[in-house]
């Protein structure tokens, strides 16, 4: 008896060899991913760095210097504190040192020594004008409170009165010590009266 042809059969068929030749490609690339993976983990490792002998981390020495940026800071801080403390400890000149330089002797104006006493004459051509008052009255008052503070100076001196008319600025009285045979000797009388703190004039009569 002869066999008849199905058609359902033969698609039946064609699928089954298609079924077939897709699972082989499938396999293949299974195989060859497989592989890739295969080679990529089991390839030569990556070269490893020895770790250094010693203890991994080491605390710094006491002492040690610091950083450039710290010592500079350090530095620059240490000139401010130090400038600060400067200013602050330099002293003030007190009184004590201003009377010092106030008693030093300053050098005397064409007289041989300062120590030297000025010499008086009873009739010279040179007086020392010690002020000029307006009141007649506080002539006397001036020359006994400055012959007061240096008997010894004013031992030999003679008090010399000269009225002065300025015009509109009044009427003057200069009080003077005299008399000098020189210029020379006026000065020096003049230079122990201003280190009593007083104005002196060396004057010709």
């Amino acid at each position: 008896m002869s066999r008849s042809y199905d058609p359902r059969m033969h698609a039946y068929d064609d699928q089954s060899r298609h079924a077939g030749i897709l699972y082989v490609l499938m396999l293949v690339v299974a195989v060859a991913f497989g592989g890739f993976v295969w080679q990529l983990y089991s390839g030569p490792e990556a070269p490893r760095i020895p770790a250094p002998a010693g203890p991994y981390k080491i605390q710094p020495e006491a002492g040690a210097a610091d950083t450039p940026d710290r010592t500079e800071q350090g530095a620059f801080n240490d000139m401010l504190e130090g400038r600060a403390r400067t200013e602050q400890v330099t002293p003030r000149p007190g009184p004590e040192t201003v009377a010092a330089e106030t008693e030093t002797p300053a050098p005397a104006v064409g007289a041989a020594s300062l120590g030297a006493t000025p010499r008086f004459v009873s009739n010279g051509p040179y007086v020392a004008q010690l002020a000029a008052l307006q009141s007649e009255a506080a002539v006397d008052v001036a020359w006994r409170r400055l012959a007061s503070r240096a008997p010894q100076l004013f031992a030999n001196a003679r008090m010399d009165v000269e009225r002065a008319d300025l015009g509109q600025r009044g009427v003057y009285h200069r009080v003077r010590a005299g008399y000098f045979a020189d210029r020379e000797n006026a000065a020096l009388f003049c230079d122990r009266i201003r280190q009593m703190g007083q104005d002196c004039i060396v004057a010709a009569r």
